[in-house]
């Protein structure tokens, strides 16, 4: 005989409500409607499955009023058109990124580590005093900016890692291919800490925007303080902190001093190749660019939003002309997913027996030892 449970009415509309899920398929898939209105209860089965499709803990829908579901850093969401209820993918990579960090950071500590000095290093300074300071201790200046746009993300997540910082760059919530991340929701947060500090890139979004969140999220940490944005180089940002950080982003990947010098042979061509040639020199997007220059007086535009708006359409167009690709191998992009620095820990740790396999699969988010050992392998710390 089924086990049928008591869900309150509000609290399964909240559950579709925060789901990143399809509502008209979770309402054709269960009996929802029914539930809501009382005629039919679900049985254990459903509700757990129900669970499964939302994303919403399976905890959470046997309470009797919806919860107070905040975020546990400061929010400084800006222009999206999405709720501000966070979504249940978003509480799900932050509880995931903060349990991360907790295991690291006590690893970490075990080990000796001392607080890391660059974290809340230029609380006090300005943008370009802290710009400067991050491109020096990270090693990222633009003379370090080789090969693609690709190769730089990956030079940026790397250099952090390498300081101490951890990384996770992802457009999911863990390994799970229905679970994409929404960009209209969030593009990146900081968890700040002296011992781990830790930066998270919503990868369901341009590569240029990816770097340019990178960018701002070590802002965050050169500042000491955590937070959830946009990182849209185009919002001023309502609040000081978000001001300062994306003008230290803009000023990390575009340094002044470097643009006036690049810009002047380039002075007398058209907009849309000097964007081009610079963004080229620069490893970054157009639209940071064109920002610089505007912010720097470089070049006079009559209307800067126009201006900017007609870079956004040019780039939907090259967007849209581009021929889509793969997501690549799984085993190549999961050190970007978990961060390598943190994954050669948790292997680490584990093979030494002070983790157990299965607090190091789930915080890797994996489902199988077989998958472990390959990723083991892949990373060639086996």
């Amino acid at each position: 005989m089924s086990v049928r449970v008591v869900a309150a009415p509000s609290v399964l509309m909240w559950a579709l409500e925060v789901s990143s899920a399809d509502p008209e398929k979770v309402r054709s898939k269960f009996a929802v409607e029914k539930w809501i209105g009382g005629t039919v209860k679900p049985t254990l089965k459903q509700l757990q499955s129900f669970a499964t499709t939302t994303g919403v803990p399976f905890g959470y829908l046997l309470l009797t009023e919806p919860p107070d579901w905040t975020l546990p850093i400061p929010d400084f969401r800006e222009g999206f058109a999405t709720a501000p209820t966070p979504s249940a993918d978003l509480i799900a990579v932050l509880s995931l990124a903060e349990r991360r960090q907790a295991w690291y950071r006590e690893y970490v500590l075990a080990q000796g580590a001392t607080a890391l000095s660059f974290v809340g290093s230029a609380a006090d300074a300005t943008p370009l005093e802290a710009a400067t300071q991050i491109r020096a201790t990270l090693d990222i200046e633009v003379r370090d900016r080789t090969g693609n746009w690709s190769d730089t993300r990956k030079l940026l997540l790397r250099r952090f890692e390498l300081v101490g910082g951890l990384t996770v760059a992802t457009s999911m919530v863990g390994n799970n291919t229905h679970r994409l991340l929404n960009e209209d929701e969030f593009r990146g947060f900081s968890l700040v800490d002296d011992i781990a500090p830790l930066i998270f890139v919503n990868t369901h979004q341009t590569l240029n925007g990816q770097i340019f969140t990178i960018a701002h999220e070590f802002a965050h940490v050169w500042r000491g303080s955590s937070g959830i944005g946009n990182e849209d180089p185009r919002n001023g940002g309502q609040s000081d902190i978000e001001r300062w950080c994306n003008a230290v982003a803009s000023e990390v990947l575009v340094p002044g001093d470097e643009l006036r010098a690049r810009y002047e042979p380039l002075a007398n061509l058209g907009t849309t190749e000097v964007l081009d040639r610079l963004a080229t020199d620069f490893r970054c997007g157009t639209l940071v660019v064109l920002q610089a220059l505007n912010r720097a007086r470089l070049r006079r535009f009559d209307d800067f939003d126009d201006a900017y708006d007609a870079e956004l359409r040019r780039l939907a167009r090259l967007r849209d002309a581009r021929q889509a690709s793969g997501g690549g191998d799984h085993y190549n992009n999961q050190p970007f997913r978990v961060g390598e620095r943190l994954s050669r820990a948790l292997v680490a740790d584990t093979l030494e027996g002070r983790t157990t396999f299965t607090e190091a699969m789930d915080l890797m988010s994996m489902k199988s030892l077989s998958t472990f050992d390959e990723y083991v392998r892949r990373l060639g710390a086996a």
